[in-house]
């Protein structure tokens, strides 16, 4: 299990091309910034992959599991998942470490996988490691669809300090 954990964490997920503007570039800071920058410009998470874990964990309680379209544009933003988080910028940057496990082992709970076909070399582990990221991708398009859903119908919810919190619980 350990060696599929190691493969899958240097993939790059993706995400719908229609989340870029009105999701990715409205409530994160691309490239992360330091909390002034960030309070400055609105933006509710440091980075593009705070948002993408926020999302991914919202469409897994949710059990939002919404496949990308077939034909539609998938975009990411080049941060392998074993980078998220990483402290070697800032000093006051948390270790994701433990999220990254957290969000393999629900993928491991949530995806159909046969990890004694893995065992014995019947699925290969790119074939694992594909419907692993399959998984996260749908369960992040969920969470993506419920936050964007939210904002056209209650455009202002997420200016509260507290509606990304709220919006979890709610």
């Amino acid at each position: 299990m350990k060696r599929l954990f190691d493969t899958w964490k240097t993939k790059i997920p993706n995400y719908s091309e229609e989340f870029r503007k009105p999701l990715f570039d409205s409530l994160s800071q691309k490239f992360g910034g330091s909390e002034t920058k960030r309070i400055n410009f609105g933006k509710h998470f440091a980075s593009n992959y705070e948002l993408y874990i926020y999302a991914f964990f919202l469409g897994l309680y949710n059990n939002e599991l919404l496949p990308i379209k077939e034909g539609q544009k998938r975009v990411n933003f080049s941060h392998e998942i074993m980078n998220w988080g990483s402290k070697g910028r800032s000093l006051n940057r948390q270790d994701f470490t433990k999220i990254q496990e957290y969000i393999f082992m629900a993928l491991v709970a949530k995806t159909d996988l046969d990890l004694i076909a893995l065992d014995k070399g019947e699925l290969t582990e790119k074939e694992a490691v594909s419907k692993l990221m399959l998984t996260m991708e749908s369960y992040t398009n969920g969470g993506l669809t419920m936050i964007q859903e939210q904002i056209e119908d209650k455009p202002n919810y997420f200016l509260n300090p507290t509606g990304f919190m709220d919006f979890v619980v709610g």
